[in-house]
């Protein structure tokens, strides 16, 4: 496992990141605590160290996860977690009735997609510094840590990004920084287009976007050029695209899942062409790309992390195939794949 340079905070991190937002939670299977506690440490053993989770994954269960996983192995691994998402007032009912709803969703085979609005109920987001400063004293408390090594703003977006109360969060966040709470913060972004607005942010030291073979925006609008050239470390997540490049999704599957089908239809083409999986190229596309410094993998069972270790050991792009797929990516997006 390569090690990179956390942009300028001098932190090192694998090049492979731990995204933790399917660990815990409802709809984990009968075994999901002993399976993702598992899989975490196994991670850790095969070289990842960096670990992505927030404080609304799982209601909190993803964060308790890691902290029981790496209790006594704290200053091996970098912990990243996230707040400014409120949970409704039935996600924190169920937060609290966990135990004993798990069983019944077992038993009646529900699917997190099955859910009714009403009963999941709607986010809302609070960056104000009393909120921020309860909720990472709260995730501290669930990770089993004095500090994180990273905390990120979740998902502001552009409206907030605008105001003098991104200010605010930040100031709050270089407070908590100063009581050695955390050691570095950033912003988490929703979206591509709410990027540009965090690259001239004060104190700032990370930026998570969407990035990949099927998400490659950031590349071409110069956003990475920039977090780069900012001493940013950038966090890539939606590698393979929400799972999207995975094998066994034929062209009806695909244009029932997404309207850009075409564009994966054509990205399964060229890495045929490559002599590649697809999920090989997408791992390997963001492994070379210069500006970021870890790609984020979902994963909550040893299978998951098996499949991921075998697509990281494929042979690295060469320059020509890296050069190959930008050109093509780029030639993709001035085409109509969009319904």
């Amino acid at each position: 496992m390569k090690i990179n340079e956390f942009g300028k905070t001098g932190m090192q991190v694998s090049e492979i990141g731990f995204g933790g937002s399917r660990i815990g939670g409802f709809f984990a299977n009968k075994n999901g605590a002993s399976d993702a506690l598992n899989v975490l440490q196994k991670s850790l053993d095969a070289g990842i160290t960096f670990y992505d989770t927030a404080d609304m994954y799982a209601q909190g269960e993803s964060e308790a996860l890691i902290g029981k996983a790496f209790r006594g192995r704290r200053q091996q691994v970098v912990l990243a977690t996230k707040g400014g998402y409120c949970l409704p007032a039935q996600r924190k009912l169920m937060q609290r009735i966990k135990p004993l709803v798990r069983p019944i969703v077992h038993a009646l085979g529900l699917k997190r997609s099955s859910l009714p609005s009403a009963v999941s109920g709607a986010l809302s987001q609070d960056f104000s510094p009393s909120y921020l400063t309860a909720a990472l004293e709260a995730s501290l408390k669930r990770l089993q840590t004095d500090y994180v090594d990273l905390y990120q703003l979740h998902s502001p977006r552009a409206p907030f990004l605008q105001t003098g109360a991104f200010g605010e969060a930040l100031e709050t966040l270089e407070k908590l920084k100063g009581q050695g709470k955390l050691r570095f913060y950033g912003v988490a972004t929703e979206v591509v287009e709410d990027a540009p607005f965090c690259l001239s942010a004060p104190g700032i030291s990370s930026l998570q976007l969407g990035f990949g073979l099927l998400d490659p925006e950031a590349l071409d609008e110069g956003i990475l050029a920039a977090a780069e050239a900012r001493g940013l470390g950038v966090i890539a997540r939606g590698c393979f695209g929400g799972g999207l490049l995975k094998d066994g999704l034929d062209e009806d599957a695909l244009k029932a899942a997404t309207p850009k089908w075409r564009r994966i239809l054509a990205l399964r083409a060229l890495s045929e062409k490559l002599g590649r999986p697809l999920l090989d190229s997408a791992l390997q596309f963001c492994r070379a790309t210069p500006a970021v410094s870890v790609t984020l993998l979902g994963m909550h069972t040893e299978k998951h992390l098996s499949d991921n270790e075998r697509y990281f050991r494929s042979p690295n792009l060469t320059a020509q195939e890296y050069a190959e797929l930008c050109r093509y990516i780029r030639e993709l997006k001035e085409e109509p794949l969009y319904d």
